[in-house]
């Protein structure tokens, strides 16, 4: 089988790309992404480029993929709301429509079960079946939202072969992302005094969903989780640093403040993620796909504050 990967020289990317080098099953590999990227990858032919770029299709027209794989989203938080948006969405329609010009009918997108949402009122466990009620302000979280909204009007008008896989925060050593920069910081709050449950998938087990949803060829939305959670105080201590409980009013104001000068990289919205709980059901993908993760939300966890070494660094 051919894959097209976007988004290829991110961790995400990456990972898959370990895992598909080792499988006969996979024959070439076609990477795209905007950086650039030296690699030692047997199967990958790599080209540097956005997904917004009118020449996608071409690509895909020359190397022929059965399925394309879409990364390519903007994971750290930009000023530029705009900019976000225009990659997030108009690139994602730009890659499904490249890929169908060149006869490709097999997506997956890459989602997040973020698009719940952080809700006091969110059940103990969310499933697929719920509705998406993102975030009022927080435009990563809203443009996740709209990607799926926008892939599954294109799936039932052109018949395309869809699957969109929603993975928890990812995390592990080779993890690069603002959420686990997190942990960089010598406190962390306990807004209002809450301790929510967190959860995590670490990143071999995402690797190994992308390739269980390919081989069984699975259509429909997969949550794609660890198995069980962590407290947020818990992440806190296992990292070395001190919580410190604090009210809401005074940290969003303090937070809004830095961002608007763009004095940090986190925005006031992610408060809302480590204040309520959004924890999703892993049910359907071990029913349907067979998808068991082999680590726990505790040892993705464990994984990244052991190579980041976290507890060494205060700043």
């Amino acid at each position: 089988m051919n894959v097209a990967i976007t988004g290829a020289a991110g961790y995400f990317g990456r990972k898959i790309i370990e895992r598909m080098e080792r499988d006969e099953f996979y024959e070439k590999i076609i990477g795209i992404s905007r950086r650039e990227w030296k690699h030692d990858f047997k199967k990958l032919s790599y080209h540097r480029m956005d997904v917004r770029d009118e020449r996608l299709g071409s690509i895909f027209l020359k190397e022929k993929p059965d399925i394309i794989i879409h990364l390519a989203f903007v994971v750290n938080p930009m000023h530029d709301k705009a900019e976000m948006h225009d990659i997030d969405v108009n690139g994602t329609r730009n890659v499904i429509m490249a890929g169908m010009k060149a006869g490709v009918e097999r997506f997956i997108i890459t989602s997040s079960t973020m698009v719940y949402g952080a809700w006091d009122d969110n059940p103990e466990w969310l499933t697929e079946e719920m509705p998406m009620r993102g975030h009022p302000t927080y435009y990563y979280n809203q443009d996740k939202v709209m990607v799926e909204n926008v892939v599954r009007e294109m799936e039932k008008e052109y018949g395309l072969s869809l699957t969109i896989l929603r993975p928890c925060l990812v995390l592990g050593p080779s993890v690069s992302h603002f959420y686990a920069d997190m942990l960089n910081m010598p406190f962390l709050p306990l807004v209002d005094g809450r301790n929510p449950r967190m959860q995590f998938i670490h990143e071999d087990d995402v690797a190994r969903a992308y390739d269980i949803a390919i081989k069984k060829e699975a259509t429909g939305v997969y949550n794609i989780v660890g198995e069980g959670t962590v407290r947020w105080k818990e992440i806190i201590n296992m990292a070395g640093k001190r919580a410190i409980k604090m009210p809401r009013w005074l940290i969003r104001n303090a937070m809004a403040m830095a961002w608007k000068l763009h004095a940090t990289r986190f925005p006031p919205e992610i408060l809302d993620f480590v204040t309520y709980e959004w924890v999703a059901s892993g049910e359907k993908a071990k029913r349907e796909l067979g998808f068991h993760p082999e680590y726990s939300s505790r040892d993705a966890v464990e994984s990244c504050i052991k190579s980041k070494n976290y507890m060494n660094k205060d700043v």
